[in-house]
């Protein structure tokens, strides 16, 4: 976007009303404008005709321009109306009039406002002309607020990020995103006219007491020159997945949680056993010195057809090969050719697992089934995982601590590496917050059955598997197949879509009111 207009609340709330007198959710264009048309009417900007204040030529030909050019775009961050409930009551009648002292219930909204997360803004694609950005800029120096005063705001233009559109093709039918008032050419016009009605003459000194009347004066809403825009959200682009390619090897034999480690790794052991001398790199873990490790490599794990988002059909359960971004395609042939010779997995002599189907692949970030309609996918862990190092020093340390460095260490391309290998887990941990990643619950498990979750662990990290539920944010798509912790590459820390009702678990960071 190339211009825009931001508005920052410095106490966190936005608090104003709609005509009708209702809690107003979002601020529109139109308050924008009206925002703005006061600052030049009555701020520093403003000239004088003798008698009372006039925007300037130069402030109308601004407020003309956003008359005739409607946002292209919106940023609307994360905000949470709040309702305060009280109700007062007052005696509405005359004074000496008693039989006429009716009491009425008034809703009073004093309590009520909308939290908000981070700054409005407002954006176009196109810059204005050089006198009216110059002008709009100055009348946003004098905006004090945009709804009531107990909610003051600081605006600015500058740049932002927009997350809602313009649709010009929406109509009366449409329903996706949220509806705002837009100003149209003459609503300058319109309200320094109702203004001036308002206003009127001064009264003279006979008129200056009190009445009888208790009945608030009440001034009419001008709504000439007010069209309607609808804005959508823009679809946010999924981060790439870290394993974009996933073949499903169908089998007939359910495996239980705590044996899928041991399973994996018998996989993995037919395989390099079938590709022979010359195992890739990708396939055996063991890279030449000097050769820098990618984040990820080959993954097997273990999905089960008892999982509601499953794509498994058809058979008991099936291991997924998860194929890590930049694989070689001499070695991902050297993988097909094991993978379609392939019949079966022997966990011992008695115990083996028929594969009952060739080969399927799927995408990684459409892995699982969608979510359904009204409920929020969040992410368990199953079997366990396992931490990847040891408690980062300087800094308090959770188990929680550690589910989200394991998901920064999978996803750390993504991340810059400071020097150090403790300011490193640190700004992962930090990183993976800031992109909106949150542990729900997280637990360690006996200890004693660490060896049940894991192959084989560095010397200098503890073995103690824990089970965590998380919330990924925007480092994810919801369908994107990911595991954690040091046995992610050996059956350990499959991040599994568990779906609940929307709003059972508060979030951290409210989302938007609005849709």
């Amino acid at each position: 976007m190339s211009f825009a207009i931001v508005a920052e609340f410095p106490l966190g709330t936005y608090r104003a009303h709609q005509a009708d007198g209702r809690l107003d959710l979002l601020p529109s264009p139109v308050r924008l404008h009206a925002a703005l048309l006061s600052a030049a009417g009555q701020g520093v900007r403003a000239e004088s005709d003798g008698a009372r204040l006039r925007p300037s030529p130069i402030d109308r030909e601004a407020l003309a321009w956003l008359e005739g050019h409607p946002p292209d775009a919106l940023e609307i961050p994360a905000m949470l109306p709040t309702d305060g409930g009280a109700q007062a009551y007052r005696a509405k009648g005359f004074f000496g009039v008693r039989e006429h002292q009716l009491v009425f219930a008034t809703r009073v909204d004093a309590l009520s406002s909308v939290a908000v997360g981070a700054p409005i803004a407002w954006l176009w694609d196109d810059d204005p002309p050089r006198m009216v950005s110059e002008a709009l800029a100055a009348l946003c120096g004098e905006v004090s607020h945009l709804g009531t005063a107990e909610a003051p705001v600081s605006m600015r233009t500058g740049s932002a990020r927009a997350t809602h559109r313009l649709d010009p093709a929406a109509t009366a039918f449409s329903s996706a995103g949220v509806v705002l008032e837009v100003p149209r050419p003459g609503r300058t016009s319109a309200l320094v006219a109702a203004h001036e009605r308002g206003v009127g003459p001064v009264p003279p000194r006979r008129h200056d007491g009190w009445g009888k009347s208790e009945e608030a004066a009440v001034y009419p809403v001008e709504r000439a020159a007010i069209a309607r825009a609808r804005y959508i959200p823009i679809a946010e682009r999924v981060p790439d997945a870290p394993w974009p390619t996933v073949v499903l090897l169908a089998v007939d034999t359910p495996i239980a949680p705590e044996r899928v480690v041991g399973w994996a790794v018998a996989l993995h052991r037919a395989l390099v056993s079938l590709i022979g001398d010359g195992a890739p790199a990708l396939v055996t873990g063991r890279y030449e010195p000097g050769v820098a490790k990618p984040a990820n490599r080959l993954a097997i794990q273990y999905v089960s057809a008892a999982i509601p988002a499953s794509p498994v059909a058809d058979a008991a359960g099936a291991f997924a090969l998860l194929v890590p971004n930049g694989a070689d395609p001499a070695d991902l042939a050297t993988l097909d050719r094991a993978l379609h010779a392939l019949d079966q997995i022997r966990l011992s002599a008695r115990l083996a697992a028929r594969v009952t189907a060739p080969p399927r692949v799927l995408a990684g970030d459409t892995f699982w089934r969608p979510a359904p309609v009204g409920s929020e996918r969040v992410w368990v862990t199953v079997p366990a995982a396992i931490p990847e190092s040891r408690p980062v020093r300087g800094r308090p340390w959770t188990i929680g601590d550690a589910a989200l460095l394991s998901v920064g260490l999978a996803l750390r391309e993504r991340f810059a590496r400071p020097s150090g290998r403790s300011a490193w887990y640190g700004a992962l941990v930090d990183g993976v917050r800031l992109a909106g990643a949150e542990v729900l619950e997280a637990h360690k498990l006996n200890s004693a059955a660490g060896d049940r979750f894991v192959h084989h662990v560095r010397p200098e990290v503890a073995v103690q598997p824990f089970r965590a539920a998380l919330r990924l944010g925007g480092l994810a798509g919801d369908r994107t197949v990911l595991a954690i912790g040091q046995s992610r590459h050996l059956g350990g820390g499959l991040l599994t879509p568990l779906d609940i009702p929307a709003g059972v678990i508060p979030r951290r960071n409210s989302s938007l009111g609005v849709s």
